[in-house]
């Protein structure tokens, strides 16, 4: 079992570094993407609904153990537990449904003073995936399409 743990301020621009601080733990693979996904919306949850966005910060826990690998993201808490929403056509509040797509399982504990909101991402998944895909060479093209997207994808996050 591996565990790592990093406290972050409670502001929006720090859902940057949290990013850079997991790919800088967890090797490069497709779950990776999800455990990234998953940390950033339940962090991102944490500065939008808690205290934590009020001045305050909070804790992201990642602990590999076997199969999998779970978030936990520790916050200054808030009167209303984390909803659920289910609205495709809604300007918001579709985090915690990216959350549970993602996730085996996921879970809240705690309450107003502060909580804990986890999630487990399958992390064998990909060695299935991986076996049963076919080696393909990568030429220049690949490599200069790879670069134009992550060109393009900071840009876009540029402000986050």
């Amino acid at each position: 079992m591996e565990s790592w743990q990093r406290t972050f301020p409670g502001e929006p621009r720090q859902l940057r570094e949290l990013r850079r601080w997991i790919a800088s733990v967890l090797p490069p693979r497709p779950s990776r993407d999800d455990v990234t996904s998953v940390a950033d919306e339940l962090a991102s949850n944490a500065i939008c609904h808690t205290r934590s966005g009020q001045g305050g910060e909070f804790t992201v826990k990642i602990t590999r153990h076997g199969r999998l690998v779970r978030v936990v993201v520790t916050d200054g808490g808030a009167p209303g537990g984390p909803r659920l929403v289910d609205k495709p056509d809604g300007e918001g509040g579709r985090g915690l449904v990216v959350v549970k797509a993602l996730a085996v399982r996921a879970g809240v504990d705690g309450d107003h003073h502060g909580r804990a909101v986890w999630a487990d991402i399958d992390w064998a998944a990909d060695d299935a995936a991986a076996a049963a895909m076919p080696v393909l060479p990568v030429t220049q093209a690949d490599h200069a399409a790879i670069r134009g997207a992550e060109v393009a994808l900071a840009r876009r996050f540029d402000d986050v």
